[in-house]
């Protein structure tokens, strides 16, 4: 199991922007599609909440999640997973957590992403390469957050 940290202060308040990350359903909109996001479907709800389930699909993966923690405005994480059968019989997995914390700072937002990324069966192989694929995406999606709440001023 391996975790990553990543931060960044963006200069809009904490409820602005713990509520476009619950906003699973409009992800589009401020996150252009990747490699390993594509799009959130089959949500059970939104804005999302304590229990609220998904679906992420990806290019090469579809990843079934669930809210796990969700404090507003200060906290909200999700756990997602997938199971594969490479070649229907090798069995292969990926579970991931992903933890937000947003703490205010002078008028602005201090946000803690932390993600914890465990591989099982045959993806132990490609770990290293998956864990750099996701400390990729993780890097791309606080960029992205900064950028479209504090330029385009979340609209």
């Amino acid at each position: 199991m391996t975790t990553l940290h990543f931060e960044t202060t963006i200069n809009t308040p904490p409820q602005a922007v713990f509520d476009l990350i619950a906003d699973f359903a409009h992800y589009d909109r401020w996150l252009p599609g990747s490699g390993l996001y594509e799009a959130t479907v089959e949500l059970s709800e939104n804005p999302v909440r304590l229990g609220t389930t998904y679906i992420d699909r990806g290019t090469s993966s579809t990843m079934h999640g669930q809210v796990t923690v969700c404090q507003p405005p200060e906290q909200i994480s999700f756990h997602q997973q997938t199971r594969l059968k490479i070649l229907f019989v090798i069995p292969a997995g990926l579970d991931v957590t992903i933890a937000y914390t947003l703490v205010p700072v002078n008028g602005g937002t201090h946000v803690k992403r932390a993600v914890t990324v465990a591989v099982s069966g045959a993806l132990r192989l490609i770990q290293k390469e998956l864990v750099k694929r996701i400390s990729t995406e993780s890097q791309r999606i606080l960029e992205a957050l900064k950028t479209h709440l504090e330029n385009d001023n979340g609209d």
